[in-house]
């Protein structure tokens, strides 16, 4: 309640009235916002290009995040080894520099289930 009230008391004319910061930053005024002053300004073009490239990657790593990490559990199995079991002899990261083989390497490690 303290806090809404200082929020809601953000009334002042520099903020919202004429001329005011709300007004001054409507992405339809800035230049390289729309696509006509986006055609006009052609240096802006591969900072779009990278920004894009660059927001389509981390989507896409979070979405890998979300998917196959161990963090996450998906199918909601009340039994936790379960779900760990899925990474048994399987690769869980990218990229493998030492040239591990994964299908054999939790072979030889105990089971404390049993």
């Amino acid at each position: 309640m303290f806090l809404s009230k200082i929020l809601s008391a953000a009334d002042h004319p520099y903020l919202f009235g004429k001329g005011g910061r709300s007004l001054n930053n409507v992405p339809s005024h800035m230049q390289g916002m729309s696509i006509k002053s986006l055609k006009h300004h052609k240096a802006l073009w591969p900072l779009f290009i990278t920004m894009a490239g660059g927001i389509v990657f981390v989507c896409a790593y979070i979405g890998r995040l979300a998917s196959k990490t161990t963090d996450v559990n998906w199918t909601k199995a009340k039994d936790i080894g379960d779900h760990m079991g899925y990474y048994n002899n399987r690769q869980f990261k990218w990229f493998n520099p030492k040239g591990l083989d994964y299908s054999t390497i939790s072979d030889n490690r105990p089971n404390y289930r049993d």
